[in-house]
């Protein structure tokens, strides 16, 4: 791939733009801007369009010119692109393809599946196949990376690991649920250390500072992370990768990512598996940004040969 694209990663908390030089990925330059998730849909579009624009005009002010436009959400998107859930905002029902491709020719993916193809790109991933990447951050989920590309599933839907009960029975036939998506994500983690220490709110960042000086702080990340590794050796355990990535502000924590690994060796049944990589992402905070432009160029280029195609047939 060569010249530039944009790609832009609509978080539940903040929104990431950049100018990504596709020979590459060298990121070169970037804007974050808080994400107006309670404002609604339409708040959340304005931002991203504005964003777009503002990136359009820095790219033609260096002289760059800009292939394609990517955009990734924290929510389903099913094979053709289209927003179909609402767990941070509402795209449903928008007109957002109209507006984005007005700006530049625009593919739209899921944030895992766009950072999971740049880990497999440059990253972590590289030269390794298959891969599972797993964010561990404001929400779950995951992404099976096969011969460097993104497992979608029949739909476009196979990211999630932890969005619905785990349903057991215990030695005396009581049910037991669990959730890990309502108990150890980010948000999750975030809401219960405010009702520990009687806060409005409070961020995961905010708990795992406060480990060292509060053993209730202490005991929840603990309990959090053995919850993880138990869903994250099933993982291993289905989908047999060979090597699992750590991303998120969470999972590729230089202070967590060890631990989690460590814990998460417990529960991978099988011998021949259990000494697998288990890394943190090496792209971090741009990993989003970088696959979804990457993704937005490929899937411009696969339009154009089809396009080429069909006329040499004709």
């Amino acid at each position: 791939m060569t010249g530039h694209a944009i790609g832009i990663d609509v978080g539940g908390t903040k929104t990431k733009a950049c100018i990504v030089r596709l020979s590459d990925g060298r990121v070169v330059a970037e804007r974050t801007e808080a994400t107006p998730c309670r404002e609604g849909g339409e708040a959340v579009l304005d931002l991203v369009c504005g964003l777009a624009a503002g990136m359009q005009d820095r790219a033609t002010a260096q002289g760059l010119g800009v292939a394609a436009l990517g955009i990734c959400l924290p929510e389903l998107v099913t094979r053709d692109g289209e927003a179909a859930s609402a767990w941070n905002f509402d795209w449903r029902g928008l007109d957002y393809r109209a507006r984005l491709n007005a700006l530049a020719p625009c593919h739209i993916d899921s944030d895992v599946r766009a950072a999971a193809y740049a880990e497999g790109w440059i990253g972590a991933g590289k030269n390794v196949d298959p891969f599972v990447y797993v964010t561990i951050s404001t929400g779950l989920s995951h992404s099976l990376v096969i011969g460097g590309t993104p497992y979608e599933g029949a739909r476009g839907f196979a990211i999630h690991f932890s969005g619905s009960d785990i349903v057991a029975f215990d030695g005396n036939g009581r049910e037991v649920r669990h959730n890990l998506e309502l108990f150890a994500s980010g948000k999750a983690l975030g809401e219960q250390y405010a009702a520990l220490v009687g806060r409005s709110a409070a961020s995961a960042q905010t708990l795992f500072e406060a480990e060292a000086d509060d053993t209730r702080a202490a005991e929840l990340i603990g309990k959090a992370l053995l919850s993880l590794a138990s869903y994250l050796g099933q993982l291993v355990n289905t989908l047999d990768p060979g090597m699992l990535v750590l991303g998120g502000g969470i999972g590729s924590d230089p202070n967590v990512t060890p631990r989690l690994a460590a814990l998460t060796r417990e529960f991978i049944w099988a011998d021949g598996a259990r000494d697998m990589p288990i890394v943190a992402s090496h792209l971090g905070g741009t990993a989003c940004t970088v696959g979804v432009a990457a993704l937005a160029a490929r899937s411009l280029d696969a339009g154009t040969n089809k396009t080429i195609s069909k006329m040499e047939r004709s």
